[in-house]
């Protein structure tokens, strides 16, 4: 079965063991970028692409690397 183009907040929480509001955050902040299949601006449904994710993650764990050669180097 092929691969599904977009991802949901839940599919991406389950598949990288995040929580839902943790996604929900980071996308209004601007470092996941996500599109809304909503018709209400108000109440976004997200949807989210593979590679999005990934970089998502990579983002995060350049952020975790980052954090900890501060603390190592303070």
């Amino acid at each position: 079965m092929p691969e599904k183009r977009y991802m949901s907040v839940t599919t991406m929480a389950e598949t990288y063991d995040l929580s839902k509001n943790f996604i929900r955050g980071h996308i209004k902040a601007g470092n996941l970028t996500a599109i809304s299949i909503s018709a209400n601006p108000a109440k976004p449904i997200y949807r989210i692409t593979r590679q999005d994710a990934d970089d998502f993650m990579q983002y995060l764990a350049s952020e975790a690397e980052r954090a900890e050669h501060k603390l190592l180097t303070a």
